[in-house]
């Protein structure tokens, strides 16, 4: 449960973020689909292998209760809002500084 809702403040925070600071990520829709896909790719590519070398593991389904592959649905989300999560803290800091 505590990994989910890490992963869910992150996401408040970055849309947030993103918000006040009137940050744009990403210069068009296509981008804003294409990048965090890219993302989610690797991350599941690496995960993947990870887990199939041994290591590491994942004991029952998850919080969700659903398992795609070899990993849970809350791993698949980390790779989606950790980046997104990181560019903009970048983005921010780089508009401050």
């Amino acid at each position: 449960m505590e990994y989910l809702l890490i992963l869910i403040g992150l996401f408040v925070i970055s849309i947030c973020l993103e918000w006040k600071y009137r940050i744009k990520l990403y210069s068009s829709r296509k981008e804003r689909f294409l990048i965090p896909l890219v993302f989610l790719i690797i991350g599941t590519i690496w995960d993947s292998f990870a887990i199939w070398r041994g290591h590491w593991t994942f004991e029952g389904p998850g919080l969700v209760g659903l398992t795609i592959g070899l990993m849970p649905v809350e791993e698949y989300l980390f790779a989606l809002i950790v980046p997104y999560f990181i560019l903009t803290i970048y983005r921010v800091l780089k508009k401050e500084i």
